[in-house]
């Protein structure tokens, strides 16, 4: 029998953005051995596990990721098949069965508020999935039964690997972002949650712009371009409110956003100062919706944000029902999943996570086992 391997978390050297150093510095591939099953989980063999922004800022080793107990077996946006059952189960789940995994997972406890709504990324004492116990990035992996949400007739098992961050994005874009057709909407950040979230507002009507740096200007902003939402490329000589302000022209030539100022802004960079400059761009009385984390605290203008009625609301991942929801828009092509993720083998999962450092893919998808 093969033995089961794994990308595993070591270290917590800071690299920069940009740096794929980081993969040999901070990580390594192991060998795993499977613990025995405990009440209520499950032995899944990983089909598909896609790369997190998340998991590219701990292998960088950014301060916000510090809490990661090392070494970790890390990973949570994944397809998997259910090898066996712990002792006792008596559910509905049978052995082969495909599912996708709840990346966030609440202490369930009756006084607990985010739990009693069924939304366990609410939860204050909630645990993540290949960060308090190991995770998707294993070729097998133990977890709680009650993560698991059925993989739909017709998705496929490479699709359903991301499943996690498009329900993250189906969070904030039907929960937060209030989207009515003809609005213009620009996403900062063109990581794989802003082209998923412009995607979605479009989707829903929105006239959509999304920003990258000159990285990202031939692969993601390209991937972009050729959906045809319109892209702009910001650099300390050609800041974003700067460009707004004389004029970002969409495919059919028309000004995008009213005198430099849009009707909201979905941040997906987690970098502060873009947040920070992101309240300028708004039209009074509308909205900020931010899906990002960031390394460090930002310092807005809060007299500018109250003179101007601005709202700035916060998404923290996802629950059950966006995963199904999720699903549900990738079978339908709503996000075109072909158009957008990069498969590697386990082999080369070095590379993936090398080229997702480098901005060199946009949504990288390692195929686990076979």
């Amino acid at each position: 029998m093969s033995k089961i391997k794994g990308y595993c978390l070591t270290g917590t050297k800071r690299f920069h953005p940009g740096e794929a150093e980081a993969v040999e510095e901070n990580s390594a591939i192991i060998e795993m051995t499977m613990p025995e099953l405990k009440e209520g989980e499950i032995l899944a063999e990983t089909l598909y596990t896609a790369l997190c922004g998340s998991d590219v800022s701990a292998t960088l080793g950014k301060s916000n990721f510090d809490w990661i107990e090392r070494p970790r077996v890390i990973g949570h946006e994944t397809c998997a098949r259910i090898l066996k059952l712990g002792p006792g189960y008596k559910g509905t789940l049978k052995v082969g069965d495909l599912f996708v995994p709840v990346a966030q997972r609440g202490c369930q406890k009756d006084d607990c508020q985010g739990c009693r709504s069924g939304k366990w990324n609410l939860c204050p004492d909630k645990t993540i999935l290949g960060y308090n116990r190991d995770g998707a990035f294993g070729q097998q992996m133990v977890l709680e039964a009650d993560r698991v949400v059925p993989l739909i007739d017709g998705l496929k098992p490479e699709y359903g690997a991301i499943v996690e961050p498009v329900s993250v994005a189906v969070n904030a874009i039907y929960s937060k972002c209030n989207i009515k057709p003809g609005m213009d909407v620009l996403v900062t950040g063109c990581g794989i949650m802003g082209l998923i979230s412009a995607e979605l507002a479009r989707a829903n009507g929105a006239r959509v712009a999304i920003t990258g740096v000159e990285q990202d200007r031939n692969i993601r902003l390209k991937a972009a371009r050729d959906r045809g939402i319109t892209t702009i490329v910001v650099s300390p000589e050609n800041p974003l409110l700067k460009q707004l302000e004389e004029g970002v022209k969409d495919a059919d030539g028309r000004i995008f956003g009213t005198k430099g100022k849009v009707d909201l802004v979905i941040e997906c960079s987690g970098v502060s100062s873009v947040l920070a400059e992101a309240i300028y761009a708004v039209k009074p009385e509308h909205d900020i919706c931010t899906i990002a984390t960031y390394p460090d605290k930002v310092m807005e203008d809060n007299t500018y944000i109250t003179r101007q009625s601005l709202n700035i609301k916060g998404v923290m991942g996802s629950h059950k029902e966006n995963f199904v929801v999720a699903q549900k828009l990738l079978l339908q092509g709503v996000f075109p999943a072909a158009h957008y993720i990069n498969l590697y083998d386990f082999e080369h999962i070095n590379d993936a996570f090398a080229d997702s450092i480098k901005a060199q893919t946009t949504k990288a998808v390692v195929k686990m086992n076979g």
